[in-house]
């Protein structure tokens, strides 16, 4: 009731999950006891950080409003606030310039989402998902102990202080050395420009986003490799090659340097890590897709389309997801703490020819393959039809011959197939119709005949741009075949043979028996007319 002052004095809140419920509520203008307050996702639409909290409650130690669409600066209440250890102010809609005395005003905090200057207590650093502009930090921060960094998601500008950034007419802090505790940094979505800091070869990162930024220069070649698990360094102007160092680390499981300017092959010693995600999209590569990703047994995701790839696919390539994978590896993943693996980084992957972002606990269940537009040729390996949890498969624009393997019909939770823009013939196996989660398929600008498959279940929503520019196919939604007659095959009902692809094509059959009958009967009226 926003009209009475309440009579009670509160120590501790928590009322976390609420949703929209309108303006900030008025009782806690005479509330001056709170130690713990939890305000998060809670929508208070128009409101503004509650300064004047921290200015009633000279007792609190722990205030969190993550994600309650607060928004307008970033105010501080006018006196120092002493206690206040743990601020969390994630995911709203602040903006503007992040206060310069703000390590002065709020002194004691060690967990905090915030920027702080000379503050050698803290320990984790969370402003993401917000709109702060201007400087990360000032020259003279000293952050020895910190832990953890998240700053994606805003529009910071200007270099990385130095004792992120090794310029080059810069010198590296004798004591970046001592940031031995430095687990994660999340930089990603900024305006972030020049190299990767030589400094951050020094400390034993876990994590490393700095995907969507500026960078450009190289990979350090003395990146430590040893504990890293996660990678993101899309969306970038990186250049060069795959440096060697990252083939010691074993314990990788995202890498994802996509959508930069990357050259060479693709190193053999790939298949070293312990890769689940592989997104190298949109470089440069060039050479044959090595043998080497056959080892990667835990492989959930991988993305090499857009570059110069050229040969054959390999065919012992294993498509998991991580939810069917051992539980031992799983366990070791969704461990807690930052030491093993996060979910909260997203990961790009296109579904039905449009890129989609995934995140959080939906990512263990996401399959796909990603090949399309590079120079791959031979035959599709009938050994994709064993990836039944496959959810994703696209190898359009490259130069594939011979027929879809009639393992596909294996594929029973495929969403999206592409195989558009190849050299395939044959026919689609019919069976393809009982593929009843498959909303995108597409296998237009082939050599594939015959009719198409029959009009019912999902089959039935595809239309003409799904199969045209294919001579010898006809039917629905295509013009109907000239010989109304059952022309479809029925390939073996063995869908692990690969010696399927020398099936006879009923619908050339046809052409070529009717063209020879004709040539034959007009050899008999002319010799009838005239036997000389």
């Amino acid at each position: 009731m926003h009209s009475l002052a309440p009579l009670f004095q509160l120590k501790d809140l928590s009322l976390s999950c609420c949703g929209d419920v309108g303006s900030f509520p008025r009782f806690f203008y005479h509330q001056h006891d709170l130690q713990y307050l939890d305000l998060s996702n809670i929508y208070f639409k128009g409101n503004q950080f509650p300064h004047w909290l921290l200015e009633n409650n000279t007792l609190l130690e722990k205030l969190v409003f993550t994600n309650s669409s607060l928004s307008g600066p970033l105010q501080l209440p006018f006196a120092s606030q002493t206690r206040l250890s743990h601020l969390e102010i994630s995911c709203n809609f602040f903006n503007g310039n992040i206060p310069v005395e703000i390590g002065a005003q709020l002194p004691a905090l060690s967990s905090i989402p915030s920027t702080f200057g000379d503050n050698s207590s803290l320990r984790y650093l969370d402003l993401s998902k917000n709109n702060l502009e201007g400087k990360i930090l000032s020259e003279n921060s000293y952050l020895p102990n910190l832990m953890e960094l998240l700053l994606d998601g805003n529009n910071f500008s200007g270099g990385i202080p130095d004792f992120f950034n090794n310029q080059l007419s810069g010198r590296i802090p004798r004591w970046m050395g001592d940031m031995s505790f430095l687990k994660r940094i999340i930089m990603s979505n900024n305006h972030l420009e020049r190299t990767i800091p030589v400094v951050f070869c020094q400390l034993g990162l876990k994590l490393l986003d700095l995907s969507v930024n500026i960078i450009s220069g190289s990979i350090p070649s003395c990146f430590n490799p040893s504990r890293i698990r996660q990678v993101h360094l899309s969306k970038n102007r990186l250049r060069g090659t795959l440096p060697d160092v990252l083939r010691n680390s074993s314990t990788s499981v995202k890498l994802d340097i996509s959508d930069n300017f990357l050259s060479d092959s693709i190193p053999s010693w790939i298949g070293l890590l312990n890769l689940s995600y592989l997104l190298l999209s949109k470089n440069n590569f060039q050479g044959e897709t090595p043998m080497e990703l056959c080892k990667l047994s835990h492989l959930s995701l991988i993305n090499l389309s857009h570059n110069n790839l050229s040969g054959r696919i390999p065919p012992c390539l294993k498509i998991t997801t991580l939810q069917n994978v051992s539980e031992d590896y799983v366990g070791r993943l969704m461990a807690r703490g930052f030491s093993i693996f996060s979910f909260n980084e997203p990961i790009e992957f296109p579904i039905k020819n449009v890129s989609n972002s995934y995140k959080g606990r939906i990512i263990p269940y996401i399959s796909g393959i990603d090949l399309s537009c590079n120079k791959l040729v031979a035959k599709i390996p009938y050994e994709f039809g064993n990836f039944y949890k496959l959810l994703v498969l696209d190898l359009s624009h490259n130069s594939l011959t011979g027929p879809i393997p009639p393992t596909f019909v294996n594929l029973m939770q495929i969403e999206s197939l592409d195989l558009s823009y190849n050299n395939l013939s044959g026919n689609i196996p019919y069976q393809l119709v009982g593929l009843n989660f498959q909303a995108y398929f597409i296998v237009s600008f082939n050599n594939l005949s015959g009719k198409t498959p029959p009009r019912i279940a999902q089959f039935g929503t595809f239309d003409e741009s799904s199969y045209k520019e294919n001579p010898f196919r006809c039917g629905e939604p295509l013009p109907e075949c000239a010989d109304n007659g059952p022309s479809l095959s029925m390939p073996n009902s063995s869908t692990n043979n690969a010696e399927d692809d020398d099936l006879i094509d009923m619908g050339v059959f046809h052409i070529s028996f009717i063209v020879s009958y004709t040539i034959l009967l007009m050899t008999v009226v002319v010799s009838y007319i005239n036997p000389y």
